[in-house]
């Protein structure tokens, strides 16, 4: 197939072709990563007369310089980008297959997919905390089954601003708080007070992203009114089983 006949006239002959080996050849083309390298992408034939456009996983390769995929939760992100732009990912490599009469559009579409996977390194501090809350339930629902965990449990009906992340049916009932800031963390103090108010049975949790990072003011609102509190998740992973077995 005349891949380059096809991207000039749909690339405005602003594309060439390099052969890396028979039959794969590399776009050249004026898509760019940030710092400047030229994004790869290769094209080939298929058997069925499409045209696969693919990586060689030179993608994630590139991003495991500077950021590991290395937990379930970063790997469900991943494959959301991927799926959001029909990409797919086979043993590292990302995928596209197209009708060549689309070959533009969809070369776009994959240099964008690239282009998003690449920014996960720029924005990991925001989705490590955005994931703090999803990895801790995950932990629980890995570690702590035995004790009947319900999410978004409402102690008090008719107060759904009262919000427990997770309830454990054991003894005493234990209302756990993830408190991934300092709104969070308040709530949590909130939330406790009233409950205890209510004169609910209950031994409160948190388990705090980083409770070093919380004002004195915080931190001390915080300790008068739970009965429990994890300083980070790590505490809590390292914790909490031995935690649980005794309040049970």
């Amino acid at each position: 197939m005349n891949y380059l006949d096809l991207l000039k006239d749909q690339f405005n002959n602003r594309a060439g072709l390099r052969e890396k080996r028979p039959g794969v050849f590399q776009l050249i083309a004026p898509l760019y990563h940030e710092d400047g390298d030229m994004v790869d992408i290769y094209l080939l034939d298929l058997p069925d007369g499409r045209v696969r456009i693919s990586d060689y996983a030179m993608t994630l390769m590139r991003l495991s310089y500077s950021y590991a995929v290395d937990t379930p939760n970063k790997e469900r992100i991943l494959q959301k980008i991927l799926t959001e732009n029909k990409i797919r990912e086979e043993e590292g490599s990302l995928l596209l297959d197209t009708p060549p009469e689309s070959l533009c559009p969809a070369v776009l579409q994959f240099a964008q997919a690239v282009a998003k996977v690449s920014s996960m390194r720029l924005y990991r501090r925001e989705v490590v905390e955005s994931l703090f809350l999803e990895s801790l339930l995950e932990f629980i629902d890995e570690n702590l089954r035995d004790y009947r965990p319900h999410k978004k449990f409402y102690p008090i009906p008719d107060r759904d601003d009262l919000e427990v992340d997770v309830q454990f049916e054991i003894r005493t009932p234990i209302y756990l708080f993830g408190a991934k800031d300092v709104t969070r963390t308040r709530l949590a103090a909130i939330s406790c007070l009233e409950f205890q108010r209510a004169r609910l049975p209950f031994k409160s949790v948190v388990v705090h992203e980083d409770f070093e990072n919380l004002s004195k003011k915080d931190r001390n609102r915080i300790t008068s009114a739970a009965d429990k509190q994890f300083t980070s998740l790590e505490d809590f992973k390292t914790n909490a089983v031995p935690f649980f077995q005794r309040a049970a």
